[in-house]
């Protein structure tokens, strides 16, 4: 076998980056370096500088790009991210141009968004096909402005002070509020960049099938979805990849066991928000999909807001899906892979600080609202139940890195069953005046 290491070329990387790059409508070519800064999804994330100082006539024009590649295996339809992405930039854009004086001063200023890049052709992105890609497969690569001048955290806990931490939880909840009220007049009916993303009933059908010990789609017939796009998305997910005594063994430990019935006997609960979303009592609005801490960059300065990035997962679904992930990771102290239960605890400071953010900026009302203090525990019970289905399938989805501890998932699983039963008993929200 060969080692990755031995074909792994750097140099080789930059120079097709740069070369992605120069068919990209910017201004000439400056450097290309690796961004230290990229995400969990997507790995191959370059920062690209020009080679002259923007035209006189161009004064706004960023000095400074990010080019990133969409994991092509994580992202199966690329155009639907992409389409997504462009919707919401349209939408942000245009609602910050019809802000009053007043709104922008209480809540939109220094606001920046992402912007994409065309290519030379005017596309909003760029297609690299299979054969011009070295044998790898099509690919597709955007590129978009750098916001200079930020900061991101990857958890509360990199803000050692007290205070200034609970500034960074306020300040994220006011992003949040921000995204919601720029991207509320989104169309509804935009692209599903994953299929089968959110969709709690489905989440819970994976985990019954790989309980049962499904592994064939025969075997897990009973429990696919109806709809054909998410079987063909969404199949390998309802089946085992481990070797049968592995799997045993899996399913038979007794903390598997302990967390499946609490997952299970809590079905109808979690897939509730759901449910009234399908049932209209709740609104389809955008939503971000994934608004963790690291995704929001603040002022280097200030330490004000400044953005929300990462917009791989924009999406049709309630804003309180949103709110609910976004407390259930900034309120867990110990973060998702503590192995001992007694360090997981509910951060109330943090919730107070992040709830006074984000009610500063969004407007939540009636039936709505009402829902603000079960988004939360909804959240951490489908991520859970992702990570222990994804234990008991073999850690496909959720793969852990080569020096992780070969139960991480089940680690994770029990932290967001154990944040779960935190945030139902603490989450409260005052009800507005």
């Amino acid at each position: 076998m060969t080692d990755a290491t031995d074909t792994f070329d750097p140099r080789a990387e930059l120079r097709e980056a740069a070369a992605l790059s120069a068919r990209f409508d910017i201004p000439a070519l400056g450097e290309v370096c690796d961004f230290p800064r990229k995400g969990n999804i997507n790995r191959r994330t370059y920062l690209v500088t020009v080679g002259a100082s923007p035209s006189p006539d161009a004064p706004g024009r960023p000095a400074a790009y990010l080019l990133q590649q969409l994991n092509p295996s994580v992202f199966r339809r690329p155009q639907a991210v992409m389409e997504a992405m462009v919707a919401c930039v349209a939408a942000q854009e245009a609602a910050l141009r019809e802000l009053s004086d007043a709104d922008r001063r209480r809540w939109g200023g220094g606001w920046e968004l992402l912007r994409l890049v065309p290519t030379r052709e005017g596309k909003p992105f760029l297609e690299v096909p299979a054969e011009e890609g070295g044998g790898g497969g099509a690919t597709c690569w955007r590129m978009v402005n750098y916001i200079p001048a930020t900061r991101a955290y990857r958890s509360l806990g990199e803000v050692a002070d007290p205070s200034a931490r609970l500034r960074v939880a306020q300040e994220a909840g006011r992003g949040l509020g921000i995204f919601h009220r720029l991207t509320e007049r989104m169309p509804a009916d935009a692209a599903v960049p994953l299929p089968g993303y959110r969709d709690t009933a489905g989440y819970y059908g994976q985990l019954e099938a790989v309980l049962q010990g499904c592994r064939t789609e025969e075997d897990a017939a009973a429990f696919l979805p109806g709809d054909a796009t998410l079987r063909v998305a969404c199949a390998p997910l309802y089946r085992v990849h481990l070797p049968p005594e592995e799997h045993r063994r899996r399913r038979g430990c007794g903390e598997v066991r302990r967390l499946a019935r609490l997952a299970l006997g809590q079905k109808s609960y979690a897939c509730s928000l759901n449910r009234a979303l399908a049932s209209g009592e709740l609104a389809t609005t955008f939503v971000h999909g994934d608004p963790k801490l690291e995704n929001f960059l603040f002022d280097d300065v200030t330490g004000r807001v400044k953005a929300l990035v990462d917009l791989d997962t924009v999406m049709p679904h309630s804003w309180l899906s949103d709110w609910g992930d976004m407390v259930r990771s900034l309120t867990n102290a110990a973060g998702e892979r503590e192995p001992d239960p007694a360090l997981v605890r509910f951060d109330d400071e943090a919730f107070r600080a992040l709830r006074r953010g984000y009610l500063a900026t969004a407007e939540p009302e009636g039936g709505e609202a009402a829902w603000m203090a079960d988004a939360p525990p909804i959240m951490a019970l489908e991520l859970g139940v992702r990570f222990l289905a994804d234990y008991l399938r073999g850690d496909t989805y959720f793969a852990p890195e080569p020096d992780a501890p070969p139960d991480l998932n089940l680690v994770r699983a029990r932290v967001q069953f154990q944040m779960f039963e935190n945030l139902r008993r603490h989450v409260a929200i005052p009800p507005r005046r």
